[in-house]
């Protein structure tokens, strides 16, 4: 048996013995998103025409119908469908002030007719002593466990230059359990936590290999006070052993830290969904997708957040030496609501080490060369909206504008493939990659989205969106009738993108 299948049939022989017990209530599936969407990704582009693939218009959307700047604080794309099971109990401990939960947090996500991932999001189990002694203080101490997957525990605070996460550990054997110890006060709170994982490595400088436990250790802080927020925290982690001749059996290590700092009024900093822990306690309503409340005043918040990490990397400029990579990010958001106007900022700067940073590194466990040129990716983006609270309608539109991180050498090469000349690659994501022609630059990416929500209920909205976006790194890949020279040229720069949606959430 494929040993990475292991968490999706064990939480599946979890899920078969607790119908057995009882049957699961219809209010055990939580955070459910069902989305119905007629979508075209780029009218000017058919099949096969661009490096993101145009199929058509049609029923369906994925994160190719997205913009650099949406979803910014959280994993997915807004299209999917998918369900959580939470299988929650709590319960007083036999010791005064203790109390006592458990959760087991399956995702269910469909990709298609007969396929569908099944894996944990986040199962725990949490003690919490009460310290208020009755009075009217919130002071407690959380030690919160993590069988499977301690991915939501994480470091830093915005989604997208978040880490820490199971990636932490390069090729892990597919379990990241974690334990975190948090201390609660009325403005203030601190934690410590643990995680661990079991990574195939070398014995030594030999052939021989085994799975070896690494670690990780984690811990931070904060206060909120009179609405001023200061947080920071930090971590350190073993990553395995390199695998490379010269270095071969060398370990390997990340470390690094983030902080954030911002000031609210009216609206609350608040964390990505991604890293909340999942509850359904009968005594309290939990409602992951409430309608937005409008007031008559004002209210706003501003943030700001920095990490500064590094990792040991192998030495491609002197053989059988190891160094520090650095990464940064930074980003500002934020957020005015004025009656029924919303005016939201995001910007946000990492360095193309921050960006690759699980890859880890653009050629993996490899610092980049000293004749490599590294730019970093940056992006800025100003949003609007107002909402018609008669028709229940809000209309909005956002502008952003994007410069992608970057990787330039001499004579490139990809898995064997080389581009003579003086090449840049563009790094839109860890998965995603652009070479572009000899001797051209990166250009300056920018998008426009206006979109439109009709609010049908308090579970049900009609989203259309159309965005058009103007991609100057656009290129296509051509080689000769033995597939031999492979050399790239431009594709057409201009985007236009539908999305028209029927979604669910409840």
């Amino acid at each position: 048996m494929n040993r990475y299948a292991a968490v999706p049939i064990a939480c599946i022989a979890l899920l078969l013995c607790t119908s057995m017990a009882g049957p699961a209530l219809g209010g055990d599936f939580i955070d459910t998103r069902l989305s119905f969407v007629f979508s075209e990704n780029n009218f000017f582009a058919g099949p096969g025409e661009t490096m993101v693939n145009s199929p058509g218009f049609g029923i369906g959307a994925d994160k190719s119908n997205t913009l650099f700047f949406d979803n910014y604080d959280t994993r997915f794309s807004g299209f999917e469908t998918m369900s959580h099971l939470v299988l929650y109990k709590k319960l007083p401990a036999f010791f005064d002030n203790l109390m006592t939960e458990a959760s087991l947090v399956v995702r269910f996500r469909i990709l298609g007719e007969d396929s569908t991932d099944i894996y944990d999001a986040g199962s725990y189990i949490r003690l919490t002593y009460d310290l208020s002694a009755g009075s009217a203080s919130n002071k407690n101490v959380q030690l919160v466990l993590f069988p499977v997957s301690g991915d939501r525990f994480r470091l830093g605070y915005s989604y997208k230059i978040s880490w820490g996460g199971s990636g932490i550990f390069p090729l892990n054997y597919g379990l990241v359990p974690a334990a975190k110890l948090q201390f609660n006060w009325d403005y203030a709170y601190g934690f410590v936590g643990m995680k661990t994982s079991q990574i195939n490595e070398h014995v030594g400088d030999t052939e021989q290999t085994e799975l070896v436990t690494n670690y990780g250790v984690l811990g931070g802080g904060g206060v909120d006070i009179e609405g001023i927020r200061a947080e920071v925290n930090g971590g350190y982690f073993t990553r395995g052993v390199f695998q490379h001749e010269g270095v071969r059996g060398e370990p390997i290590y990340g470390f690094g830290m983030s902080y954030q700092v911002g000031y609210h009024m009216g609206m609350p900093i608040g964390s990505s969904i991604d890293f909340k822990l999942y509850e359904n306690d009968p005594d309290r309503e939990i409602k992951f997708f409430s309608p937005e409340e409008y007031g008559t005043g004002l209210s706003f918040v501003v943030k700001h957040e920095g990490s500064f990490l590094w990792q040991t990397l192998e030495d491609p400029d002197l053989y059988g030496t190891t160094v520090n990579q650095m990464a940064m990010a930074f980003d500002v958001n934020a957020a005015l609501k004025w009656g029924y106007l919303r005016v939201h900022l995001d910007a946000m700067y990492r360095t193309l080490s921050f960006l690759l940073y699980e890859v880890p590194s653009f050629t993996p466990y490899q610092e980049f060369p000293d004749a490599a040129e590294a730019e970093g990716e940056f992006f800025a983006a100003l949003g609007a909206d107002y909402h018609l609270a008669s028709l229940r309608l809000t209309p909005g539109i956002k502008f952003g504008v994007q410069k992608p991180a970057t990787f330039t050498i001499e004579n490139l090469n990809v898995g064997g493939a080389e581009f003579a000349g003086k090449r840049t690659v563009v790094v839109r994501d860890v998965a995603s990659r652009s070479i572009l022609p000899v001797n051209e630059g990166a250009a300056l990416i920018w998008s426009v989205k206006a979109n439109v929500k009709w609010d049908i209920s308090e579970i049900l909205a009609l989203v259309g969106e159309v965005y058009f976006t103007w991609d100057d790194n656009q290129v296509r890949y051509v080689s000769d009738f033995y597939g031999l020279n492979i050399y790239s040229t431009w594709a057409d720069a201009q985007i236009l993108g539908v999305n028209l949606a029927a979604q669910a959430r409840f």
